[in-house]
């Protein structure tokens, strides 16, 4: 049997509230759902903001919020997840792409300090694979931003926990997530203006869509785990470094002070993707393109050009399993299967 490359990090005592909440009252949103958004606000030093059903969802409310019209123009990465460009496209928004830092596949500022002057409404960071960008730089551009923290809850670049800069903050809770609430997002306004805008917006969505109790009600409990979480991702992380080192591949790398959460092990390939994905499999690891669902997986060959690193990326990276259930066995098949990469 082969080892997943995601996988929910649920166990059995996770259940306990979800349970407790199965024989409450109420499965709809609620009390639960308005103190998982209290709880991740207070982590991030954020104001509050609202639990939805869907990802999706929450992207487009975020962008909403925004406030952006259409023919507004929008910076974020080509290796963000095509929603976003999905999302700008219907409201008629125009997705501007800038190439990405090759060290670690996030935005790079360097390429959007060269628009300066360039009438653009707002800044879409995507915190690529649990890597953390310079905020500060981004930041200063002065524009609106909004931050995506889904693969990167708990990183930080060296002074401040990423999710604690953008004007909103998108936080994926799917199954494969850092922390997950068994499906949905929770999307967060940095201040009480932020903040009020979201309440504005909540008014407006029929119950249905926003997130249940009874999947709040796991979000907690996974909420509570984040540093062990984090801390098994690290240390499973060290391993597969390692090993991967013994091979004639790479891998992606945090700069400066910061420090990224380990989302997935990404390897950056030094040889052809289907023969390594061929081997992994013989060996009985699942592995995938980091970037198939990317907004650049559907752009034209024309759309892409002047993204090179971006580019790269998407042909090089193959990501690997990595995530806190993973057992000591599974742990040692995937750095045999690393160190010893075709």
């Amino acid at each position: 049997m082969s080892i997943p490359l995601l996988r929910p990090s649920i166990k059995r005592s996770d259940m306990d509230s979800v349970l407790t909440c199965m024989v409450s009252d109420s499965l709809g949103s609620g009390a639960l759902a308005q103190r998982l958004v209290r709880d991740l606000s207070e982590y991030l030093g954020v104001e509050g903001g609202m639990a939805l059903r869907e990802y999706r969802r929450a992207v487009d409310c975020a962008v909403d919020a925004l406030g952006l019209g259409a023919g507004s123009r929008v910076i974020l990465s080509p290796l963000s997840p095509r929603v976003y460009r999905d999302v700008l496209e219907q409201k008629g928004i125009v997705p501007v792409y800038v190439d990405v830092e090759m060290e670690t596949g996030c935005i790079d500022p360097g390429e959007i300090e060269k628009m300066t002057g360039q009438e653009i409404g707002a800044v879409i960071v995507h915190a690529t694979l649990g890597y953390s960008p310079d905020m500060q730089v981004l930041m200063d551009f002065g524009v609106p931003v909004l931050e995506d923290i889904s693969h990167a809850l708990g990183a930080h670049n060296g002074s401040r926990r990423l999710g604690s800069y953008g004007d909103y903050v998108v936080l994926s809770m799917e199954p494969e997530g850092i922390v997950t609430s068994g499906g949905g997002a929770v999307l967060l306004g940095r201040g009480r203006k932020e903040a009020a805008a979201l309440t504005k917006i909540s008014s407006t969505l029929s119950a249905d869509l926003l997130l249940s109790d009874l999947n709040a009600a796991l979000g907690i409990t996974q909420v509570r785990k984040l540093n062990s979480f984090l801390q098994r991702r690290r240390e499973i992380a060290a391993v597969f470094t390692r090993a991967v080192m013994q091979s004639r591949h790479g891998i992606l790398a945090q700069k400066a002070e910061g420090e990224n959460v380990n989302f997935s092990f990404p390897v950056l390939l030094d040889s052809g993707m289907k023969d390594v994905q061929a081997y992994a499999r013989k060996k009985g690891v699942e592995t995938r393109p980091a970037f198939t669902d990317s907004a650049l997986a559907g752009l034209s060959s024309e759309e892409g050009d002047g993204l090179p690193k971006a580019k790269a990326l998407m042909l090089r990276c193959l990501l690997f399993p990595l995530y806190p259930t993973l057992t000591t066995e599974g742990i040692r098949q995937i750095e045999r299967t690393l160190a010893s990469l075709p």
